[in-house]
This record gives C-alpha cells, sequence and structure tokens, in this order.
C-alpha cells in the first residue's frame, strides 16, 4: 500500500465507530466484547480525535479508556485498524528477505501505532488474541504474532490458551507467537508438547520457534529431526538447527543428510546442506563422509562438543 493511501488514516476526522469494530471481525471465534453505551461511546470519539491531532490530552484520556475493558477493547481495535490499513499489501511474516526491506519504510501512521501497543500493553492482549491471532486469515495472524511478541511474558497465558485449545492454524500461531516472546522453561515445555501434536503443520512450528532455548531445545530438535514420522517436520527440525551450534546439532545433520540420500529426499538434503553450511561457515555442498572430516575440528562448529 502507498504512503499517500496509508496517512489518510491521520488525515481524516474519527473514524466511525461502527468501522474501526467491524475491522477485525473477521475472526472465527467468539470474541465479542460487551457494546459500548452512549458515553462510551463519546469517550472514544473524543479520545481518538486527540489521539490523531497529537493533543497533550491524550495519554489522559488513554488511560480512562484502558482502564474499561469495553473501552480498551476498542482502543485497541483503533490501533490495530490503522496497523492493517498500513500493512495491506506487504509481505507475511513467514519472508524474512521481504519483510527486511519492508522494515526499512517508516510510516508516521505505523510509528505511532506501534508504540501504542507498547503503552497499552497487557490491556491489548485479550483484543490481540481475539481479533487477531484467532483470524481465520493469515495477515491478520501474522501481525498478531507481532503484536503480542511486543507485549510479550504478559501476553503468555492467553497465548498459551490458544496453544491448547486453538485450531491448527491458531495453535501454530501461537507456537510461532511464544517463540517470538523469548523461549524460557515454561514456554518451552509448551512447545515441546506442541512437537507431538497430532497436526504435522503444527509440529513443525513449534520446532520452528525453537531457534533459542539452548542444550534442551537443540536436545528436542535432535529427537525430532531423526524420529517425526513426516518428512516435512524433519526438514524444518534441520533447518531450525542451523541455530544451535556445535557438534551434537552437527553430526545429527550429517546423519539427516545421509537418511535424506538413501530416500531420495532432495528437499531434506537441501535442508542439511544449508544447515551444515551455517554451521562451519562454509559455503558449498559436501558428501556426508566429507562433512565427517570437516567436523572432526571443533573449531569449525563454534567449539561445542
Amino acid at each position: 500500500m502507498i504512503l499517500a493511501a496509508a496517512t489518510k488514516v491521520c488525515r481524516r476526522g474519527a473514524i466511525a465507530l461502527a468501522a474501526v469494530c467491524a475491522a477485525c471481525s473477521g475472526t472465527s471465534n467468539t470474541y465479542q466484547p460487551a457494546a459500548l453505551t452512549a458515553e462510551q461511546k463519546a469517550k472514544c470519539k473524543t479520545a481518538e480525535a486527540a489521539y490523531r491531532a497529537g493533543s497533550d490530552d491524550y495519554p489522559g484520556l488513554r488511560a480512562e479508556l484502558a482502564a474499561d475493558p469495553t473501552t480498551a477493547c476498542w482502543l485497541t481495535r483503533m490501533v490495530i485498524h490503522d496497523l492493517l490499513t498500513v500493512r495491506e499489501g506487504r509481505p507475511l511474516g513467514e519472508d524474512q528477505d521481504l519483510m527486511r526491506a519492508a522494515a526499512r519504510i517508516t510510516n508516521p501512521v505505523e510509528t505511532r501505532a506501534l508504540a501504542e501497543i507498547d503503552a497499552l500493553g497487557a490491556v491489548a492482549v485479550p483484543t490481540l488474541v481475539g481479533d487477531l491471532l484467532l483470524h481465520h486469515q493469515p495477515q491478520p495472524r501474522e501481525l498478531g504474532i507481532e503484536l503480542l511478541a511486543r507485549v510479550g511474558a504478559p501476553a503468555l497465558p492467553a497465548v498459551q490458551e490458544v496453544a491448547r485449545t486453538g485450531e491448527p492454524r491458531q495453535r501454530r500461531a501461537a507456537a510461532r507467537t511464544m517463540g517470538a516472546i523469548g523461549v524460557d522453561a515454561t514456554v518451552l515445555a509448551m512447545l515441546a508438547q506442541m512437537a507431538n501434536d497430532e497436526d504435522y503443520t503444527v509440529r513443525a512450528d513449534a520446532l520452528r520457534s525453537l531457534r533459542s532455548g539452548g542444550d534442551e531445545a537443540q536436545r528436542l530438535l535432535v529427537e525430532k529431526l531423526r524420529a517425526d514420522p513426516d518428512p516435512f517436520v524433519r526438514r524444518v527440525a534441520a533447518q531450525t538447527l542451523a541455530y544451535h551450534p556445535g557438534q551434537a546439532s552437527s553430526l545429527a545433520l550429517v546423519d539427516y543428510l545421509e537418511r535424506c540420500e538413501r530416500e531420495r529426499d532432495f528437499p531434506g538434503e537441501k535442508a542439511a546442506q544449508a544447515s551444515l553450511q551455517r554451521l562451519t561457515a562454509s559455503r558449498g555442498f559436501q558428501t556426508p563422509a566429507q562433512w565427517r572430516v570437516t567436523l572432526r575440528n571443533p573449531d569449525e562448529v563454534g567449539g561445542k562438543r
């Protein structure tokens, strides 16, 4: 979406309340906060006008709205509306190269809206989960992952509930959100459970979220690399092990490479080679035997056995 179109959000007056609330109404869940009273609508209109005018009164008005769950939902939806307007047409978060390019594009509407999410913090979580993380379309879910990661630890209880009870696409989004927030012991335990989910796509995103997590995360990735019945999940485990330097990761990847060669799993071979190259800071394909020679030198893999 071009900048001129996005900045129309700032130039016009207060957005109709119905339009803001409808912006996120495409969820497939039952998240429906209470309707605004006439008094609450008046307060919301006043707050939005102050927000868009950059008034010094706005922080106090925001604090008042944030203290009421119903008006806090509306306030969060106002911010989401702005972000969805700005982000329309941008690539999804899974395409890292395009996202990096998009990150160099600054937009005042977007910058201010993200700052609002930071200011709202935990107050925004119910709406971010209900309107975005549980959405049936990928673009809102990706935005939900990003914004809940900004909120951080206060969002974890609600995200973990989605991980336990959501549909597969929602569980996938929850797994990625937890990985974006940070893999501590609690998150690692939840991702370990999800790594055994009946849906292979959920297992894959649980493993994809284990780029951090230390030795326990590495051991889980190696286990799934060797034993998961689905080749796609094994391939994701191989790709994620590239973020866990050490002999254990590298040797498991060589074993996996040999298996892929035997089973003629060409995408798996490519993933194994790419991860081994990343771990050893080298270029070019090698045979499993050649990789084993390379890995005899612990300096090639960060000195970690």
